[in-house]
């Protein structure tokens, strides 16, 4: 009798990695769209307080709960799409506790980088999204070195990596473009709310879409070693 154990194989696109992942990115629907809508009741009761800006306590203090808030839907965001694609089994949970000092680590550089490059241009903020697409990725699937991962499989699938991120810098720009549409027709809490559930949403399809690029460049690597 045998007693290997099956396991499931990673998820894998054939022409376009953005359709792929609008099919599989449902399989961790559950913790996803929890989260997705804890963030926004919290960034949306922020900008209700209507805390005034400057140095004040509690303008600080709304800047660090907004900022953990969205850094926590990042992680478990990625760690969805990891679930997605991998099929593993693994708790979503439970890998965000595994790798949470590291992702958390590799997002604030991130983050660093997008505050750098929007005092120079905002528009410059895409750019960085199209060169660190699977550092967040990287990170959470435990790479140590995850920033080399990531230009490793930008490099290993360069072709799908620059038609992908040609389409989602046209497609980011409209949706910055449909973001001052919102602030200007509509202000307060409701577009925080509109803004954070979209954000949310795109986020989540967005980076199963590049976990599926990056499975396939890993196993690519794999397999070549």
């Amino acid at each position: 009798m045998s007693t290997d154990v099956a396991v499931a194989t990673p998820a894998h696109y054939r022409i376009s990695a953005l359709f792929k992942a609008l099919v599989v990115m449902w399989r961790t629907a559950g913790p996803a769209l929890l989260f997705i809508v804890v963030n926004t009741v919290v960034q949306g009761f922020l900008i209700w307080l209507d805390t005034q800006s400057g140095l004040s306590l509690g303008f600080l203090l709304a800047l660090l709960v907004s900022a953990v808030s969205a850094m926590l839907l990042y992680a478990v965001l990625t760690s969805c799409a990891l679930g997605a694609v991998d099929r593993d089994g693994e708790s979503v949970l439970a890998r965000v506790k595994a790798h949470t000092g590291a992702f958390t680590g590799w997002a604030l550089l991130q983050w660093l980088l997008v505050l750098l490059v929007t005092l120079i241009h905002p528009a410059l903020v895409l750019l960085v999204a199209a060169l660190t697409p699977f550092l967040p990725i990287a990170a959470m699937d435990g790479q140590a070195n995850a920033l080399a991962v990531n230009f490793r499989t930008l490099g290993g699938r360069f072709w799908r990596w620059l038609v992908t991120s040609v389409i989602l810098l046209v497609a980011g720009l409209i949706f910055f473009l449909l973001t001052a549409v919102d602030v200007f027709f509509i202000k307060g809490t409701p577009a925080a709310i509109f803004f954070w559930l979209a954000i949310g949403v795109i986020a989540w399809w967005l980076l199963t879409a590049w976990t599926l690029v990056y499975r396939a460049a890993r196993a690519q690597d794999e397999h070549a070693a």
